[in-house]
């Protein structure tokens, strides 16, 4: 019996081979059934697909938000309802893929009888091809999807304010939209309209005046003489224009233009005695002494320029021997400065003229007695005359 075990036992080792041999297709089933990488590859597929597909949707959801208007609340929140709702149902069907993936994936890794593995190959078959049938539901749902979102059309409606106040808060907002190219700056009309400003003639006398004085400074004379002809133009009352124009005639030494300007003014101008003062004086330049007197005859008495008439009165007159005129002069002159020894001394030569030796030997005395009064002195020369006129009064008398 042992020998016949052993020969069984050895029939047993020389049939494993055999046995092995049948088994050989299990490794190749299961090399076979190894393969399902397709899945994941398919899965990674779906998903970016899906995120295309998200991303798609975002950009036509900014787009909308952009140019409509802020009214449009409701738009915006159908579009995110839209694409929330997308979105679970394709993370649903991810999750079932997934799901359907791991479970076949346990399938695989289980370990089953050698007897069993020509009966589980057709198991594994059936969910590869459920996971085609999923990828393919998933593709055309999202396909749908990317091509159905577009073309969705989202009514919105408004309804009308009843009243102003309603009308303005409705009212959507201007969109500002901002060019990369700089816009050309608009030109304000009226900032540029000529405005045109008419001058008065006095005005313009006075732009003349200015420019005249200003010519003058410079020693231009020509355009100076001119520039106070054009102010008289515009002003023949500007007395100051006058008095410039004379006296630069003058100073020229162009008397009779002078004089011929200043009895225009009198002229024009009656009471203005200024003009009557300055022609006695451009008169008495010329030697024309008489005329000189007539001119300042014509000064009333009680004005600003008594002084200045008597003055060049009381000179005049002693020029032209006129002493009873200087007399006059000299003492309507003590009435106003009683204290000057200048107009002593004229009075007291006025009277020895006229040989009224006592009043004059008094006037002399009154010069030399106010003598010391300070800017009101005589001169050196004139204290030796009436020193040597008294002497000689008094040796005559």
């Amino acid at each position: 019996m042992s020998v016949i075990n052993t020969m069984l036992k050895d029939l047993d080792k020389r049939q494993q081979p055999h046995s092995l041999e049948n088994m050989s297709t299990a490794p190749v089933q299961y090399q076979a059934s190894s393969a399902p990488k397709m899945p994941w590859i398919l899965l990674a597929l779906v998903c970016f697909i899906f995120l295309i597909a998200v991303a798609y949707n975002w950009e036509l959801l900014t787009k909308n938000s952009a140019n409509e208007p802020v009214g449009g609340t409701n738009s915006g929140v159908q579009e995110l309802v839209t694409r929330q709702a997308l979105e679970d149902k394709a993370l649903n069907t991810v999750t079932s893929t997934n799901s359907v993936v791991d479970a076949q994936k346990v399938t695989e890794d289980k370990r089953v009888p050698d007897t069993a593995l020509e009966g589980s190959a057709k198991p594994e078959v059936t969910s590869k091809s459920q996971v085609v049938e999923l990828v393919k539901t998933e593709k055309q749902l999202v396909k749908k999807a990317v091509v159905d979102e577009p073309a969705v059309e989202i009514v919105t409606t408004e309804s009308k304010p009843s009243n102003e106040a309603e009308l303005a808060s409705s009212k959507p907002e201007p969109i500002e939209v901002v060019h990369s190219k700089p816009a050309t700056p608009k030109v304000d009309n009226s900032s540029m309209a000529i405005t045109e400003v008419r001058l008065s003639n006095a005005q313009l006398a006075e732009k003349r005046f200015q420019a005249a004085t200003s010519a003058e400074d410079s020693g231009e004379q020509r355009d100076a003489i001119e520039y106070y002809r054009e102010a008289l133009g515009f002003s023949p009352k500007l007395h100051k224009a006058r008095q410039r124009l004379a006296a630069l005639f003058y100073g020229q030494g162009n008397l009779a233009q002078a004089s011929d300007t200043l009895q225009e003014g009198s002229r024009l101008f009656p009471e203005q005695y200024e003009y009557l003062m300055l022609l006695a004086r451009v008169q008495q330049a010329a030697g024309g002494y008489e005329q000189a007197l007539a001119s300042l005859k014509r000064i009333p008495d009680g004005t600003a320029l008594n002084k200045q008439k008597w003055t060049q009165e009381s000179t005049i007159a002693q020029k032209v021997k006129n002493y009873a005129l200087a007399e006059s002069s000299y003492r309507k002159l003590l009435q106003t400065e009683a204290t000057m020894s200048r107009w002593w001394m004229g009075l007291a030569y006025a009277l020895d003229a006229q040989q009224k030796y006592e009043t004059a030997i008094e006037a002399y005395r009154q010069a030399l007695f106010y003598r010391a009064v300070p800017q009101q002195g005589l001169s050196v020369q004139a204290v030796d005359y009436i020193e040597n006129r008294l002497a000689q009064l008094g040796e005559s008398q």
